[in-house]
């Protein structure tokens, strides 16, 4: 399905030579898209491999042992990167070992496993131990191991730098309608399809569940979008919580279609495309009462998406 292959630093080296940049991409923002776009016009003028270096957990995650949520999760990740022609994704586990290497063992890193003859990286880029390197130390280094580095100047809107930490601010408070403008597209999950409890059935609200990692940078609630299916758009309401009427437990990211939809095939991938939060997580006193909110949900859902016809 994804036309870049996810690899791990067990089938490293690679015998391709390539052109690398290293992040996390999460949210893929103007400011990411910017340096991928770069990445590509590189790699295809020089006939050689897109490489993107990421890590898991995030390195913060390790650092500060702060939990930090996650705007795209891999899916979703991979399907971007696949669209802009990078060939590889190599998500290296970021431990002590890999937190610890220095300015020049991580370009070591970079030219002895990924062959690499060129890095492609944000103006602010730092990295190695303590973020001990920079754009210039990069340059310095790089001329003794024949990497080119090629800085990208950031990304701005309105003389405000685009960054995922102001992203993921925006979808804790729900506000999945102003994020646009800093993607360049609506905000959007990627999610493979799996078997629910049926209890939306049950209701009389048939809902399609969408695996998702843990922590999600996303608030907890109902919202009006879309679903696509073999690339029909169908208008959904979208679910997403621990469901407290019914259980509470676990985080869920339900979609019920509330168009007409026949489903005979089953589903492995679907895309969900955020428009409008509609309102809050809440425990209702019965189910019939959740009910009566439901309906209550895909009406405003109805009126909302009528107003936002551009998909």
């Amino acid at each position: 399905m994804f036309k870049t292959k996810k690899i791990s630093e067990k089938e490293l080296p690679l015998k391709e030579k390539t052109v690398c940049t290293i992040g996390n991409f999460d949210g893929f923002h103007l400011g990411h898209q910017k340096i991928l776009k770069k990445l590509k016009e590189i790699t295809t003028q020089k006939n050689l491999k897109a490489v993107v270096v990421t890590f898991d957990p995030h390195p913060k995650e390790f650092i500060k042992k702060t939990k930090i949520c996650t705007i795209t999760n891999l899916e979703t990740k991979l399907a971007f990167l696949s669209k802009m022609g990078i060939d590889y994704m190599l998500v290296i586990k970021f431990d002590k070992n890999f937190h610890t290497k220095s300015p020049k063992q991580f370009l070591e890193f970079l030219k002895e496993k990924l062959n690499c003859e060129a890095v492609v990286v944000g103006e602010d880029w730092k990295f190695g131990y303590k973020k001990s390197g920079d754009i210039k130390t990069a340059k310095e280094l790089g001329k003794h191991l024949n990497i080119t580095v090629i800085p990208v100047p950031a990304e701005k809107l309105s003389k405000e730098k685009i960054s995922s930490t102001f992203i993921r601010k925006l979808l804790q408070e729900g506000k999945v309608d102003k994020i646009k403008e800093y993607l360049g597209r609506k905000y959007c999950i990627l999610g493979k399809v799996v078997k629910g409890a049926g209890k939306g059935h049950q209701l009389g609200y048939p809902t399609i569940n969408v695996k998702l990692p843990k922590s999600m940078c996303l608030k907890r609630g109902v919202y009006a979008g879309y679903v696509i299916i073999d690339d029909k758009f169908y208008p959904a309401a979208i679910n997403f919580g621990r469901r407290p009427t019914i259980d509470g437990k676990e985080e869920f990211l339900e979609i019920h279609i509330i168009s007409s939809y026949e489903n005979n095939k089953k589903l492995e991938y679907i895309k969900v495309i955020f428009e409008k939060f509609i309102r809050e997580e809440k425990k209702f006193s019965d189910i019939n009462q959740l009910k009566m909110q439901i309906q209550k949900d895909i009406e405003k859902i109805k009126e909302v998406l009528s107003k936002n016809a551009d998909i």
